[in-house]
């Protein structure tokens, strides 16, 4: 019983930075969905959104660049598949990844939230 009462929900944030309308194959840039730093990349032309720390030693992959379908750390060359976080080579962490929602007028990044429902109400 207690367990149907904790629900993972989706919380979507709009993204309003250019940017994200014309970046091209390969690119990707860093943008704040709250206080959380998330980097957008676009690969085999869809968008992907994941925490933009590098799991290995927490630092950001601004510089890096995409190299077979990953996004590599620039300080130790880890690759990150962007549509499921994992490391090609398990030698460090994964990072997590989140829904995009990408329309013609607007992207959205889905952040996860837990929540508590009583009485079919989310009381935060």
């Amino acid at each position: 019983m207690f367990a149907d009462m904790w629900r993972e929900r989706v919380r979507w944030h709009t993204i309003t930075d250019p940017r994200v309308q014309d970046l091209p194959e390969g690119g990707h840039f860093r943008v704040m969905v709250g206080k959380l730093p998330v980097r957008v990349l676009r690969l085999h032309g869809q968008l992907h959104a994941l925490l933009d720390q590098c799991p290995h030693q927490g630092r950001s992959f601004e510089g890096g660049w995409c190299d077979e379908g990953y996004l590599v750390c620039p300080w130790h060359r880890f690759h990150f598949d962007p549509a499921t976080g994992h490391n090609r080579t398990a030698s460090t962490a994964n990072v997590p990844v989140y829904r995009v929602e990408e329309g013609p007028a607007r992207v959205r990044i889905g952040m996860p939230r837990n929540t508590f429902r009583l009485f079919g109400i989310d009381l935060w």
